[in-house]
C-alpha cells in the first residue's frame, strides 16, 4: 500500500514520512514499580539508518520509560486527537471522555413491542421527557424528568415507564447493535437503540403508577401504552411516573463509571 492510501493531501502531492521513533511493549515479570507496571515495561526507540540495506531505516537501541513518562505521552497523544473544538448542543447536561448524559424532549413517536408470539406491534404513543447516559462500556441507561428547561445536577428524577429499563435505569439493550463511542456524534444512534428496539418484558414493578395494587406486569404495561395510542393522547401523563430517589447528579455519576 502507499501512503496516499491512508492519508488525504494538501496539495496533491505524493507525501513524505519519515519514522523518527518507536514505542515498544515487552512483556517482563519482577520489575520495579518504578517503571509501568509489575507485567510489562515500555521503551522509546529512535531510528537508524542501515546502510548495508538501501538506507532503510531501523529501530536502533533504546530507553526505557518510567509511568509518568508514559502517561505524559498518552496525554500528549490525547490532546493532539482532541484538539478540535467541539461545540455542545443545548440538551447535553455531562460529558467526558467515558460518557455523555443528555435530555430527549418529550413527543409522540412509535413504541415498538415483541411479546409473546404476535410478532412486532407499533403504537404512535407520548413519551416522556428522558434523560439517557451512555458510556464508553457500552452501557446505557435511561430514566423520566418533569419540566422543560435546562435540569439542575439536583434535578427529580423518575423510573423511564418503559420495558427492558432495570429499577436503577439500567437498558437491557439485547442484541441492539450499540455504537463504539460515547460522543456527540454517536447521541442519534445511541437513542436509536432505545426508540428503534422492540420492547419485550417489564424488568421492574416501579415502571409506572397504573392502580393501588400497582400490579405492572408486561400485559398491564403493554395495556396502557395500547390506550394512550388508541385515545391518540399528546402528551405522556406524568402522574403515572414512579420516583427514583436519585439525583440526575447521583444518576450520570452511577452510570457515567
Amino acid at each position: 500500500m502507499k501512503p496516499t492510501d491512508f492519508f488525504k493531501l494538501n496539495d496533491g502531492g505524493e507525501p513524505f514520512i519519515r519514522p523518527e521513533c518507536a514505542i515498544l511493549f515487552h512483556r517482563a515479570t519482577g520489575v520495579t514499580d518504578s517503571y509501568v507496571g509489575n507485567d510489562f515495561l515500555v521503551s522509546m526507540h529512535n531510528f537508524i539508518v542501515d546502510e548495508d540495506e538501501k538506507n532503510d531505516p531501523i529501530i536502533g537501541a533504546g530507553r526505557l520509560l518510567i509511568k509518568e513518562d508514559v502517561e505524559s505521552l498518552f496525554r500528549s497523544l490525547l490532546k493532539m486527537r482532541n484538539n478540535k473544538a467541539e461545540l455542545l448542543p443545548n440538551n447535553v447536561v455531562s460529558i467526558s471522555e467515558g460518557h455523555i448524559a443528555w435530555t430527549v424532549p418529550a413527543k409522540v413517536r412509535p413504541m415498538l413491542f415483541n411479546i409473546g408470539s404476535t410478532g412486532i406491534k407499533k403504537l404512535n404513543v407520548p413519551w416522556p421527557r428522558l434523560l439517557i447516559v451512555a458510556n464508553r462500556d457500552g452501557k446505557m441507561a435511561v430514566a423520566s424528568l418533569k419540566g422543560l428547561g435546562r435540569p439542575s445536577a439536583k434535578a427529580k428524577l423518575y423510573n423511564a415507564p418503559l420495558m427492558n429499563v432495570g429499577l436503577n435505569g439500567d437498558v437491557c439493550t439485547g442484541t441492539a447493535s450499540l455504537p463504539g463511542e460515547c460522543g456527540i456524534g454517536e447521541m442519534a444512534a445511541w437513542e436509536s437503540v432505545l426508540f428503534d428496539t422492540a420492547f419485550s418484558h417489564v424488568n421492574n414493578q416501579a415502571t409506572l403508577i397504573l392502580d393501588e395494587k400497582n400490579n405492572v406486569d408486561t400485559a398491564a404495561h403493554y395495556k396502557f401504552w395500547l390506550s394512550l395510542s388508541k385515545k391518540k393522547v399528546a402528551v405522556f401523563p406524568n402522574h403515572h411516573l414512579v420516583p427514583l430517589r436519585m439525583s440526575l447528579e447521583r444518576f450520570i455519576q452511577v452510570h457515567s463509571a
